[in-house]
C-alpha cells in the first residue's frame, strides 16, 4: 500500500516581508537580484527582527480557518537552525519544531486530514550550479501546510493540491504569481518513508510521485532519506539520510516576542472570509439559476463574481452572465485587465 505526504509551502499575498519593511516581491515581478533588501532580511550583524507583520498572522488565521483546523491561542517563534548559503543568519524563524505549537492544527480539506498550517520566512533564492545568491527572496512570509499521509496516488495528490491553490489564489490569501513549493512523502507497506523536497509544478510533483512509488518497489528503504527531482532525467536522486529535530537545533527566538491571538480577532477574520469557489458556484446554480459553465467562469475570479452578484440584483440574470462571462471578460483580456 502507497502512502503519500504532503508539505506544501506557500507565498502569503502581503506587501512588506515577514520581519521588515521590505516590499514582499521577487522573481518574475522583481528582475534585478538583491535590490530589495534591507540589514534585516540579509543577516547582517547586529540587526534585529522587527515585529512579525500583522497582515501574514492574519492571512495564516484564514488558511487555517479554511482548512478547518483549530487556531491555537497562544505560539513562539522558533529558530530551526542549518548551514546553507541562502540562509545568511544561520537559521530560520519559524513557528515550527520540537516544541512550536503551530498557527492551526488538526484539520480537513477535501477529505484530506491536516496535521498542521504555520507560519515562517522564506530564505534566499541560492544556485548550487554558479553559487550565485538573490536576497529579494528572503524573509518572505511562508504559509506551511502540512497533510496527514491520506494520498494513496499521484492522481489523488494533483486534483487535491489543485482544487487548494485555485481556493487560496481566488480568496486573494496567496499569492498567485509565485506559485507553491512542495516536500512530498512517500512510503510504501514495510518502508521507511522517503521526502521529496521543493518540486514547484504539479506536472513534476505527479512524475517525481510516480518515479519514486516504482523505484520503491525495487528497492525497499531500510532507511528515512531526503531526495532532489531532477526535471531533466526525471528521476529522484539521493541528497541525505533524513534529519531529525534534533538535527535543526530548535530553540525558542529571544528577539521575538509571544503571539497571543484574541478570540475576538479569530471571530472578526472568519466572518471576513469570503465563501470558497465550491460554495459560491452552489449558491449561483441554486440561488441564481446559473448553469454550471457559466458558475464555473464566474468564480475563477473573485473580483468578477463579486461585481456579478451586485449587479445580478438589478438586472436579469440570463443578461447578466451574458454580458460579464462574455463581453466584459473579453474586453478585459483584450485590454490586459484585471
Amino acid at each position: 500500500m502507497v502512502k503519500i505526504g504532503l508539505e506544501i509551502h506557500g507565498y502569503l499575498n502581503t506587501k512588506e516581508k515577514l520581519f521588515c519593511n521590505c516590499k514582499a516581491i521577487h522573481g518574475a515581478k522583481f528582475s534585478k537580484p538583491n535590490t530589495n533588501i534591507c540589514p534585516i532580511c540579509t543577516g547582517q550583524p547586529g540587526s534585529k527582527p522587527m515585529l512579525p507583520n500583522k497582515e501574514a498572522i492574519n492571512k495564516a488565521i484564514q488558511i487555517c480557518l479554511i482548512l478547518d483546523c483549530t487556531i491555537n491561542p497562544k505560539f513562539v517563534w522558533q529558530r530551526k537552525h542549518y548551514d546553507w548559503p541562502d540562509l545568511p543568519k544561520g537559521y530560520q524563524n519559524t513557528i515550527s519544531g520540537t516544541y512550536a505549537i503551530p498557527v492551526g492544527e488538526k484539520g480537513k480539506f477535501l477529505g484530506i486530514n491536516i496535521t498542521e498550517a504555520h507560519l515562517e520566512e522564506d530564505p534566499a533564492s541560492w544556485n548550487p550550479q554558479t553559487g550565485e545568491i538573490d536576497y529579494n527572496k528572503s524573509g518572505y512570509p511562508l504559509i506551511e501546510i502540512v497533510t496527514e499521509p491520506d494520498f494513496t496516488s499521484s492522481e489523488k495528490v494533483i486534483e487535491w493540491l489543485k482544487q487548494l491553490i485555485e481556493t487560496l489564489k481566488y480568496m486573494k490569501i496567496i499569492d498567485k504569481s509565485l506559485g507553491i513549493k512542495v516536500d512530498v512523502n512517500v512510503s510504501i507497506k514495510n518502508g521507511e518513508r522517503v521526502e521529496i523536497k521543493n518540486i514547484n509544478s504539479l506536472k513534476n510533483i505527479r512524475t517525481a510521485i510516480n518515479y519514486e512509488i516504482q523505484r520503491q518497489k525495487k528497492e525497499l528503504p531500510t532507511m528515512q532519506e531526503t531526495r532532489m527531482f531532477d526535471e531533466n532525467k526525471r528521476i529522484t536522486i539521493k541528497m541525505r539520510t533524513k534529519e531529525s529535530t534534533e538535527d535543526y537545533r530548535f530553540i525558542s527566538e529571544p528577539d521575538l516576542p509571544i503571539i497571543k491571538l484574541k478570540k475576538l480577532r479569530i471571530e472578526k477574520i472568519k466572518k471576513s472570509l469570503p465563501e470558497t469557489p465550491r460554495e459560491k458556484i452552489k449558491k449561483l446554480i441554486k440561488k441564481y439559476k446559473i448553469e454550471k459553465k457559466y458558475a464555473e467562469i464566474l468564480t475563477k475570479k473573485l473580483d468578477i463574481v463579486e461585481f456579478f452578484e451586485k449587479i445580478i440584483k438589478k438586472t436579469d440574470p440570463k443578461l447578466a452572465v451574458r454580458w460579464v462571462t462574455e463581453e466584459l471578460l473579453r474586453i478585459l483580456n483584450y485590454s490586459k485587465k484585471e
